[in-house]
């Protein structure tokens, strides 16, 4: 009986209603979609972590990740990979190399890791092969020996990386229909080679105009753009006996993850081949890589490797990746903080409202009071009331909010204008949003008891009122 008076109660005054109903809506869209960024978020740099940088768990020498030397290899590195590989948590592993090295061409030089690895061992276990830049080189092959495979952002350094308008360029960009005008502007830029693109856009500024440039800049920039492929690089590291040796190697691709720190950081060459530079007698194992089937199985699979190999040191993810695991633990409470703000600020609207209706409402209750209905049901009314009004409004935000994220995930959001930015601390520049049911579950939570608690306060207010002097009252 009191649920269907308060739910009839609440559309007395539609108008009224309607607005705190479309408010919530709104912020309940806006929740969803903050947190469906968000998480959408820490998954992909959950992901990328794992498969492009620390894998699962690995396995070093105790002594190695103080002090990186050359002979701090991983103890009994072969009978302990039969052990992993007899592990039904496993689904793939690698030896690597790990080495400091520094990479130098005629035109610049830099520090990197050099990993020597076995290349089909490590497409099980990583997913740097499917981030080679499309036209930028391929993969490393056994097949095709000394090659090395670096980043973009390496090859920037090393001035690999460089622009210049073809006449190639120029059909390319004439099918992308870009106007005559600008491509005849670009003809003085023809076959310049320009090895940085601070330079290049300096050129294009003084050739376009700037709302030309805003147009068609970013696609002339992406056209223009090539890499020097199959040019040599030398490498520089120090042997078992600490003097430099050095080594020449091709360049067979570039790579991009969405973490430059990591790309700044790592190249890759063939384990083999590494081993006769820096050693010639065999190839060395500073780290062995594990991917399993489930994340949660790494706590599992450190325990039993750590006492098998008391002699050596194993990390999991969390310990490897601190700033993914951290995010990825307080996901709820980023919901709860993210949410519990939109909610509070609604409250202040919800009471509003609520103050207004016991106002007017002021000599009904009265009557309902002075023919016996006793203040339990009436606290229960307004507060079922305010718990009808407030759901309705959350439904209804729920439910567009998860249609957009749904759309979302498939497209994507684009933060191209700030992609550099967000690299730099191993974010994507293009987010795909994600909810899951037990964040509908959560905001359901949260809105009812933010209902209750917004409708004590005209609920107390309506039970101060005095019947007898109500009806007195005209």
């Amino acid at each position: 009986m009191i649920r269907s008076i308060s739910w009839k109660n609440i559309w007395r005054n539609k108008s009224r209603s309607l607005v705190v109903i479309v408010a919530v809506t709104l912020g309940i869209i806006c929740g969803v979609l903050l947190i469906g960024i968000m998480k959408g978020w820490v998954e992909q740099r959950l992901h990328d972590a794992i498969y492009n940088e620390v894998s699962h768990v690995q396995v070093h020498n105790k002594e190695y990740l103080k002090n990186n030397e050359l002979n701090l290899t991983v103890k009994n590195a072969d009978e302990l990979t039969g052990i992993i590989g007899s592990f039904p948590e496993v689904k793939g592993w690698v030896k690597r190399t790990k080495m400091i090295a520094m990479v130098n061409t005629s035109w610049g030089n830099t520090g990197v890791n050099i990993y020597g690895v076995d290349p089909e061992k490590e497409k099980q276990v990583t997913e740097i092969w499917k981030r080679v830049i499309p036209g930028a080189g391929e993969y490393l092959d056994e097949s095709k020996p000394g090659n090395i495979l670096i980043s973009d952002k390496t090859a920037e350094t090393l001035k690999l990386k460089q622009y210049i308008i073809t006449e190639k360029v120029l059909s390319s960009l004439r099918s992308e229909k870009v106007p005559d005008l600008i491509l005849s502007k670009l003809d003085t830029l023809k076959d310049v080679r320009f090895r940085s693109l601070k330079d290049f856009r300096e050129a294009l500024k003084g050739e376009l105009k700037m709302k030309e440039l805003d147009n068609y800049g970013k696609m002339i920039i992406d056209k223009a753009l090539d890499y020097r492929i199959r040019n040599k690089v030398q490498i520089t590291v120090s042997d078992e006996t600490g003097n430099p040796v050095q080594g020449t190697f091709r360049v067979c691709g570039i790579y991009k993850t969405t973490n430059t720190s990591f790309d700044q950081a790592s190249a890759f060459v063939n384990a083999e081949e590494f081993a006769e530079l820096y050693d010639g007698k065999g190839v060395l194992t500073h780290e062995i890589a594990i991917l399993l089937n489930d994340i949660e199985s790494a706590d599992l699979v450190k325990d039993k490797l750590a006492d098998m190999s008391p002699e050596n040191e194993v990390s999991t993810w969390k310990e490897l990746a601190p700033d993914a695991a951290l995010m990825n633990d307080y996901m709820v409470m980023y919901y709860v903080v993210f949410i519990g703000i939109i909610m509070l600020a609604l409250a202040f609207g919800i009471i509003n409202t609520m103050l207004m209706t016991i106002l007017e409402r002021t000599r009904e209750l009265g009557m309902l009071m002075a023919i016996g209905m006793n203040r339990r049901k009436v606290f229960s009314m307004i507060m079922l009331e305010t718990v009808f009004l407030t759901l309705v409004g959350a439904v209804a935000g729920m439910l567009l909010g998860w249609s957009i994220i749904e759309l979302l995930g498939k497209t994507g959001i684009h933060f191209s204008t700030w992609g550099e930015g967000f690299e730099e601390w191993g974010f994507a520049a293009v987010v795909y949003p994600v909810i899951t049911a037990d964040f509908f579950l959560l905001i359901t939570v949260m809105v009812i008891v933010t209902a209750i608690i917004a409708s004590i306060w005209p609920a107390r207010k309506a039970l101060k009122l005095n019947p007898i002097e109500i009806l007195r009252t005209e």
